[in-house]
């Protein structure tokens, strides 16, 4: 990663999620229609949210016969943007201490924990 990432809010991360499912330049239209059905947003909200996002240089536009947005930053640029400050934050930056939570809560799975194992014997993919 090579800039640092400005915190994304929880709302905002709803039109990043939409974004990065999408892998394509979406219309305003696109992205209202989606988060109307699913959200009691109203377009002024899903306006603002937007122009912080392009402020925050997470979402970039191109212009055509509208206006398209598109993901300016990667999911995996976001995550691990922010891994690292919740690691500090929660587990005094042990990640041991986060993998044991998640083992002792049950929010891992067999096929979760066989991954794991793949990523610790060097293989990339966990698999």
């Amino acid at each position: 990663m090579n800039r640092p990432i400005k915190p994304i809010t929880d709302a905002e991360a709803e039109i990043m999620k939409i974004l990065w499912r999408e892998a394509r330049p979406l219309s305003y239209k696109e992205i209202r229609t989606e988060l109307e059905a699913r959200t009691d947003w109203n377009k002024s909200t899903i306006q603002t949210m937007l122009r912080r996002l392009i402020d925050k240089g997470s979402v970039k536009t191109e212009e055509h016969y509208v206006t398209l947005y598109s993901a300016g930053i990667s999911e995996s640029e976001y995550i691990h943007s922010e891994t690292a400050p919740f690691l500090d934050r929660v587990f005094g930056g042990n990640a041991m201490k986060l993998v044991a939570s998640l083992c002792e809560s049950g929010r891992l799975t067999a096929d979760d924990i066989e991954e794991l194992k793949g990523f610790f014997n060097g293989d990339e993919n966990g698999s």
